[in-house]
């Protein structure tokens, strides 16, 4: 399919074409070598809802207001990466027209002209494969749907996902970090795919806390008095106050300054991120802090020490939560526990917006654990399309995390040049 058509079909529509190929009620049918559910005539639903592939960035843009009031009426607080400015950051540095991509295939629901269901999907090419993915890959932390009430059925889901499978001709479907409570979820297990890799994002309930010092009170005395001496010590080192920037140029120079600055420390560490590696991470969160218009709810919070940042965190803001995405600090401030000062900095920033969640996002790591009270599990899944997509599916996706783990267990001299290596690529 040409990138700038838009393809349109009813639900109805959709299903009679499957069952005019063969398929009947329970049955499953192989179409081009894709293993299709039938459910036939009898699933239809009774308000037809009429589906549709954007595969343009024109057609993108032309939903833009549509996209922005379904995202305002029944949009979670997790959907922040499903936000439309923060998906324009994304075209505007990843999308890629090219052979290779990823190329838009997003999959739109209307009922009477409405637009109640959202697929925000990419196809690109993984190893000579089409792959189906999120957009938003790498950037966006979670991968959703954005659906209302009227288009929330497990039928009207899968003949969106149909849809999406058929127009991209996709061999494998990798859709990572589904929130175990996110509209995606019970759409996974519908249309049987598999686990690849699950992990676990801490966050912060502060719903019940009316003020910072309310937090703090239910902290254990030790951590309390901890972060107290430290920030006694940075303070002996120079004066310290906290910044906060959003939408400014300031921004996004602070932005552009904390991936430095993480690529930086995950070198010296021996640490591989290719996310950090690709100039378009630096680019994308330097853009989306500034806004360039496109507000996404970035905001950049810095801690200075005589003057200059010793401790940066890029955080997202959605209705009644707070996302921690990217934390760094200075290595040689490391003593003074800038990074949790600043942490800290960040959860009554939270408590006095009257918001109820600060998410530090996957992976879990202790130093999230010291302040969270709880974590939410988080799936990567993965499903075959085609024959070629599943061998790819059962190596490389099922494998990805135990080479991760080898290439960890190395000498931090072998680290240090796999990351040179990876960033140089």
């Amino acid at each position: 399919m040409h990138a700038t058509q838009r393809t349109r079909l009813t639900m109805t529509q959709l299903l009679l074409r499957e069952y005019a190929t063969g398929g009947t009620s329970g049955q499953t049918g192989l179409v081009g070598n894709r293993h299709v559910a039938r459910r036939g005539l009898a699933a239809l639903p009774r308000a037809a809802i009429e589906l549709a592939m954007v595969t343009s960035l024109d057609d993108f843009m032309a939903i833009e207001a549509d996209w922005t009031a379904l995202h305002a009426e029944v949009g979670r607080t997790a959907h922040v990466f499903q936000s439309f400015n923060w998906c324009w950051h994304w075209c505007r540095h990843y999308l890629d027209d090219q052979a290779g991509g990823p190329r838009l295939a997003i999959v739109t629901g209307r009922a009477a002209g409405r637009l109640v269901l959202l697929m925000p999907l990419v196809v690109q090419r993984s190893a000579g494969l089409r792959e189906l993915t999120w957009l938003g890959a790498p950037v966006s932390q979670y991968g959703d749907l954005i659906v209302a009430p009227q288009a929330a059925d497990p039928d009207t889901l899968e003949a969106a996902w149909r849809l999406a499978v058929a127009e991209t001709r996709a061999d494998v479907a990798n859709l990572r970090r589904v929130r175990a409570d996110a509209m995606a979820s019970p759409l996974m297990e519908r249309i049987g795919a598999t686990v690849t890799a699950t992990e676990e994002a801490p966050y912060l309930d502060v719903a019940r806390d009316t003020s910072f010092a309310n937090w703090e009170d239910r902290r254990q005395p030790k951590a309390r008095k901890n972060r107290r001496r430290q920030a006694r010590r940075l303070a002996e080192t120079g004066e310290t106050t906290f910044l906060s920037e959003s939408g400014s140029h300031e921004a996004g120079l602070l932005a552009g300054h904390a991936v430095r600055l993480k690529r930086e420390t995950l070198g010296t560490k021996g640490a591989i991120s290719t996310a950090l590696a690709d100039a378009r991470f630096e680019a994308f969160f330097t853009d989306a802090a500034q806004g360039l218009g496109r507000p996404a709810g970035v905001s950049v919070l810095a801690m200075t020490c005589a003057g200059a940042p010793v401790a940066i965190k890029i955080v997202l803001e959605n209705k009644g939560a707070a996302f921690l995405h990217v934390a760094v600090f200075e290595p040689q401030f490391e003593k003074c526990g800038p990074g949790a000062l600043l942490l800290e900095h960040l959860v009554d920033r939270t408590i006095r917006a009257g918001r109820h969640t600060l998410d530090l996002l996957p992976p879990r790591h202790e130093y999230k654990m010291d302040f969270g009270d709880g974590v939410v599990t988080v799936t990567d899944y993965a499903k075959a399309l085609s024959t070629a997509g599943w061998l790819y599916m059962q190596g490389y996706l099922r494998l990805r995390r135990r080479l991760k783990a080898t290439v960890e267990a190395l000498p931090l001299p072998m680290r240090q040049v796999i990351a040179r290596l990876a960033g140089a690529a």
